[in-house]
Order: C-alpha cells, then structure tokens, then sequence
C-alpha cells in the first residue's frame, strides 16, 4: 500500500534523497515543483537505476538553487543588434544563391538571413554555405 502523494515503484532511498535535493531550493512552489519533476523521472526508471538518479539530483542542488536565484530578468538583459549596419538600413546585402526543400531557387542574404523578394534577376547556379 502507498501513502497518498507517493509515486508507486520509487524506492523509498531514492525518494528521500530526492527530497533532500529539493529542500535547498528557494520558494517551496518551486521545490513542489522539481519534487515532482525529479520523482517522475524516478517512475520511469528501473529500480537499479532509481538511486544513482537521486544522488546525481542532490550532487546537482547547490547549482540548481544558484541558477534559479541569479536568474536574469529580460528587463535587466541588454540586447544589441547583431546584424550589420548596412542591412538594417536596407542599404546592401550580400545575396548568395539558396534552394528550398522544393528545390525552387531564391537569394538570401549571407549576413542578415534576409530573403530577396520581387524581381530577382536569373535564378542562382550554386548554392554557398
């Protein structure tokens, strides 16, 4: 018989060690949260199995705890453009000669992934990577 809340075929080693990897997270919405997800990993697993992954979850805890508390917010993230100056301002592409899954022949630029559209001349020979 299984208590209420506990996952059938978990051994009980590895359910406690699961629990002691979870209890050094910061909120305990978060530590239900990968309690759950570690013991239904647990479920999928064989029995010989069950404890190397609980130990590896608790050896794991101390980073797991860092990477949720230094967690950077998108406000705080600085973001440049990364393509060239001449291709935002519509100025100048590189086109090279491209096919899609079809086959069919079009031109994309090299530097910014834009596709040429409208009048694009004769279709490419070659395709550059």
């Amino acid at each position: 018989m299984t208590r209420p809340g506990s996952a059938p075929g978990i051994s009980r080693t590895a359910r406690v060690l699961v629990r002691a990897a979870t209890t050094t997270l910061p909120s305990r919405a978060i530590r239900e949260r990968y309690r759950h997800e570690h013991l239904g990993e647990l479920s999928a697993l064989p029995t010989t199995d069950q404890i190397q992954y609980a130990v590896g979850a608790l050896a794991t805890s101390w980073a797991l705890r860092r990477a949720l508390t230094t967690e950077k917010t998108m406000v705080s993230i600085t973001i440049r453009p990364t393509r060239p100056l001449l291709c935002r301002l519509n100025l100048h592409h590189h086109w090279i000669g491209q096919y899609n899954p079809s086959g069919e022949a079009y031109r994309r630029c090299q530097l910014c992934g834009k596709d040429q559209t409208g009048n694009q001349g004769p279709p490419p020979y070659y395709v550059s990577f």
